[in-house]
């Protein structure tokens, strides 16, 4: 006998979702063409600099070269509009997969080629004390690290200032989830090791998701001004250190935090007609009562440093120091099922209760080089789920026209590839890309396109 499977509510279908999806990390793929054909790396002149590093705000801008604000064109929403997903889990057509993939890409983006859909020869070995499947390709789904996915929004970020004080506004988004395997499951899913009678073999899994409107505050100024820069550039040659600061009002719009446990036990054989499979597992989910500006308040920092050296440009930007959010009402319900007792209930742990929650702390490092009308950089990311994810990208220009390539290094270790170009025409320009990923619920490569109107200096 083998113990019946409940049907899942929507808040265990999101934590599915979330679970499902690979340790990807946060921005693994941007939308600014420009960027995105250099592997994602971070330049002073982009748009969008001073959002990760702070500091970039102080910096001139680039004189007789390809500075410039960008304006990504969402050509993958279409494809999104056009089929989405079902939501509703008690539509026959929902599917979980479907939704963990639609999180884990960049929607923005067109899909030219979709990666194949998730598959793999599964050896299923069985015995009456023994049951082992060999998942093949797709035990990398199942590393022995924690299972990590996160991503943060902050954009548009606009900003005024006089001179070196600035004021702004942004929304501030994040999600992220984090997947735990004991080390039986683990085994059984990750290695090919056998189920066993007579053991336990549980998940744990927790994921948030909040938004918030950021109102800021901050300085960016030289610390020692460009000596020996033509024209005043730092990017040209010379020596300059920059650095900036920004203090944020965090004024909480909703929050969505769930936690899970899940287990299950063999009885004394695996294949027996007298002994079942027992399952339990607990949900907590806590919410905020409204959607809504102020639901919330709370604070953070971003700080940032730039140095040029001889057309060597260094920059460290590390954003939200301390960003943490105090909200005024959550409820907090509970979902629980016993396979012994086969009961489904849900009931309210807390009500209007208070709750703080945080923005995770992210960083960029990143390294310029430039010569002539070349361009080469490098970046490593600390991301929402604290990855690591290295960067590589060269641009040159010819004439009105750029080429540019760039690398980097997914979170399943595998090298993608991105390649792009563009026309200038006086003050505008089209920038377009092609990047390979390995996002979503996939093992293998897929093809995506960008494009962004491009506003020169």
């Amino acid at each position: 006998m083998i113990a019946r499977i409940p049907r899942i509510s929507w808040p265990l279908a999101a934590l599915a979702a979330l679970a499902l999806l690979p340790p990807a990390g946060a921005q693994a793929q941007g939308v600014d063409a420009r960027r995105l054909g250099m592997g994602g790396i971070l330049v002073s002149e982009v748009s969008g600099a001073s959002t990760q590093n702070v500091a970039y705000r102080a910096v001139p801008k680039a004189t007789g070269g390809p500075g410039y604000r960008s304006i990504p064109l969402p050509l993958g929403l279409i494809q999104v509009l056009a089929d989405p997903p079902e939501t509703d889990t008690d539509d026959p057509e929902f599917n979980v997969f479907e939704i963990a993939n639609l999180i884990g890409r960049t929607p923005w983006t067109l899909q030219l080629v979709e990666p194949e859909e998730l598959s793999s020869d599964i050896i299923v070995d069985v015995a009456q004390n023994s049951l082992a499947v060999d998942l093949g390709t797709l035990q990398r789904l199942f590393p022995k690290e924690s299972i990590r996915y996160g991503v943060t929004w902050s954009s548009p970020n606009i900003e005024i200032g006089v001179r070196n004080v600035f004021f702004g506004v942004r929304p501030q988004v994040e999600g992220r989830n984090s997947l735990d395997l004991d080390e039986a499951l683990q085994g059984a899913l990750g290695e090919g090791e056998p189920f066993l009678p007579n053991t336990s073999y549980a998940a744990s899994d927790e994921a948030q998701g909040q938004a918030a409107i950021a109102l800021s505050g901050g300085v960016a100024l030289p610390l020692v001004p460009a000596v020996g820069s033509p024209d005043g550039d730092p990017r040209k040659g010379g020596f300059a250190v920059y650095a900036g600061a920004r203090a944020k009002y965090l004024s909480g719009v909703a929050l969505w935090r769930g936690e899970a446990l899940g287990s299950f036990a063999t009885g004394d054989t695996i294949f027996g007609s007298t002994t079942p499979v027992t399952a339990a597992y607990v949900a907590d989910i806590r919410r905020t009562r409204e959607v809504a500006i102020g639901s919330g308040q709370g604070a953070g920092a971003d700080l940032g440093v730039a140095l040029f050296v001889n057309k060597l440009e260094i920059g460290v930007g590390v954003n939200d120091v301390g960003s943490t959010i105090k909200w005024d009402e959550t409820d907090l319900t509970r979902s629980t099922y016993d396979s012994v007792s086969d009961v489904e209930q849900t009931f309210d742990v807390e009500s209007g209760a208070e709750y703080t929650s945080r923005f995770p702390v992210t960083g960029t490092l990143n390294l310029t080089y430039r010569t002539g009308n070349l361009l080469f950089g490098g970046t490593l990311d600390r991301t929402t789920n604290e990855r690591w994810i290295p960067r590589a990208g060269v641009e040159a220009w010819t004439g009105p026209v750029p080429l540019r390539g760039g690398v980097y290094l997914d979170t399943y270790k595998q090298l993608q590839f991105t390649a792009g170009s563009g026309l200038k025409l006086g003050p505008i320009g089209l920038d377009v890309a092609l990047a390979t990923n390995s996002r979503g619920i996939t093992t293998s490569r897929g093809l995506e396109l960008a494009a962004s109107l491009a506003l020169y200096n």
